[in-house]
């Protein structure tokens, strides 16, 4: 479940007002206030760029994890990983670290993050070719 409170504290946390996320996210001010005051939540595309703008990752706005930094939330799984002994099971390799094992639970969050990632991407893609004609 989205979290408005976490939201608001990492806006805080970077300083910004909800203008200024707002204008990096290509929302309106209104949208931030209705998503701080859990009246609506963001779209899965949304979601990614709020993520990126502030620098935490979704799990943390998701409420599934405590940790609001996307490296640190990285380097905790990536060491109680290489503490467990490694079954067969599915493995995913993070940029500049070890592949690390996941068991299917995370494995279909993993591919959840990535659609919302591509779709996100496709969105930018889409916009960057209506602006250049």
């Amino acid at each position: 479940m989205f979290r408005a409170d976490r939201l608001t504290e990492r806006r805080k946390h970077h300083q910004l007002t909800q203008e200024q996320l707002a204008l990096k996210v290509n929302l309106t001010k209104a949208a931030i206030s209705n998503y701080e005051q859990g009246r609506s939540a963001p779209p899965h595309e949304t979601l990614a760029a709020l993520v990126d703008a502030l620098h935490t990752n979704a799990d943390y706005l998701l409420d599934l994890t405590d940790e609001p930094d996307p490296k640190g939330a990285m380097d905790r799984k990536r060491s109680t990983a290489e503490h467990r002994d490694h079954e067969a099971g599915v493995y995913i390799a993070y940029l500049g670290g070890p592949p690390e094992e996941m068991d299917e639970e995370e494995a279909e969050h993993l591919k959840r993050e990535l659609e919302m990632f591509r779709a996100f991407k496709e969105k930018r893609r889409k916009e960057r070719e209506a602006g250049n004609e």
